[in-house]
């Protein structure tokens, strides 16, 4: 099963965080027990400072002190410096503060904190240190003379395997959850990815890779609808002269292979402003966005030039050439009235015998030299 990254150094500040608090909520109650045992036994106060407050501080800092010394110079290890920091904290508190002497439950709470990392090494590693601490307080406390019972091994240990199990079990738990959110996102991306998929199918011509004609239709809407008054709009319309004669000689996949290629002249020459379609059958159109006419012009020339220098290997001895009508947006006009008028232009372009650009402003034919 996968494991979550170790080392995370943010978790790692919390818990030192947390054990800092831990210090202060424990100085705080031993104040006020201080000041019980001040009213109680005035003349045995001291000793009582010394005891519960003191000497647990001293210890409780230089931990604090050798433990942020060993996060930082041995970083690789630090989540298990936590671990055993944790440990000697609660050892401190058990062996300072007799009415804890026997709780060897609270070193479980080490074990707990090992679940955070999501990793069964820090569980085991906590499991197997907390019962090493059991053993050497066993033996510190049966040097001191204290009477240690069977039943206290018994219920330490017990507790202490309880505890590491209850982790397991949640850790898997946990790694589950995770897995299963990871493949729900998987499954959410593949959706998307699905979803993007389809909508490019529905929006770009398989064939010559460029938009079709419902794409050219919204792109348009949206341009007439939200380009300010100001940014010219220009539209031409290409036809592939002969394309039928193509066809009927060479084959409908030669016409493919012709469509393709103009496809990609289309998109070498065409800038990052300016969209590229395919009409239908032979017919692209292009839509140039913020240029003037006398641009659009030069980039259609140059579209004529490297159509007419286009060699296709199926037909060598066969000629490529386009005819394109081209006409500008004009704001009191429908957007109808203007593709009819584009496709006026084209039409003339072809009646004059091909191979031409004509354009509406000028009324004018511009035939490209062979």
């Amino acid at each position: 099963m996968e494991q979550l990254p170790a080392h995370d150094p943010t978790w790692n500040r919390k818990l030192i965080l947390m054990l800092w608090w831990i210090l202060i909520i424990y100085e705080v109650a031993a104040m006020i027990a201080l000041f019980f045992e001040v009213q109680e036994q005035p003349t045995d106060w001291f000793n009582a400072f010394m005891q519960f407050q003191l000497v647990p501080t001293l210890l409780q800092l230089c931990l604090m002190g050798v433990g942020y010394l060993a996060i930082s110079y041995l970083k690789p290890y630090c989540d298990f410096i936590m671990i055993l920091w944790t440990m000697t904290m609660v050892c401190i508190f058990i062996l300072c503060i007799p009415e804890l002497t026997n709780s060897y439950e609270l070193l479980s709470f080490p074990v707990l904190l090992a679940s955070i990392y999501f990793q069964k090494k820090y569980i085991f590693f906590a499991y197997g240190a907390s019962v090493v601490s059991l053993i050497i307080l066993l033996l510190t406390q049966r040097i001191d003379g204290q009477t240690i019972t069977s039943y206290d091994v018994i219920v330490s240990v017990t507790v202490l395997s309880a505890t590491a199990l209850l982790c397991f079990f949640i850790m898997g738990r946990g790694l589950a959850l995770l897995a299963q959110l990871k493949n729900s996102v998987v499954r959410e991306q593949d959706l998307l990815i699905r979803n993007v998929m389809i909508d490019r199918l529905s929006k770009v011509d398989a064939l010559t890779e460029l938009f079709n004609h419902r794409s050219f239709q919204e792109h348009t809407d949206h341009l007439i609808s939200h380009m300010p008054e100001d940014t010219p709009l220009e539209l031409a319309l290409m036809d592939i002269d002969n394309f039928k004669f193509i066809n009927d000689n060479y084959g409908h996949w030669v016409g493919d292979v012709v469509l393709k290629s103009i496809g990609l002249l289309l998109r070498e020459v065409l800038g990052p402003d300016d969209m590229s379609f395919r009409y239908g059958g032979e017919e692209f159109a292009v839509l140039f966005v913020g240029k003037s006419q006398s641009e659009v012009l030069a980039i259609c020339e140059e579209i004529m030039v490297n159509i007419r220098s286009t060699v296709i290997p199926e037909m060598p001895d066969q000629k490529l050439t386009m005819s394109i009508g081209l006409a500008s947006y004009n704001r009191n006009t429908m957007k109808k009235a203007w593709f009819q008028l584009v496709d006026e232009c084209l039409y003339k372009a072809k009646r004059n015998g091909k191979n031409c650009i004509h354009v509406h402003a000028a009324d004018l034919q511009m035939p490209i030299a062979e």
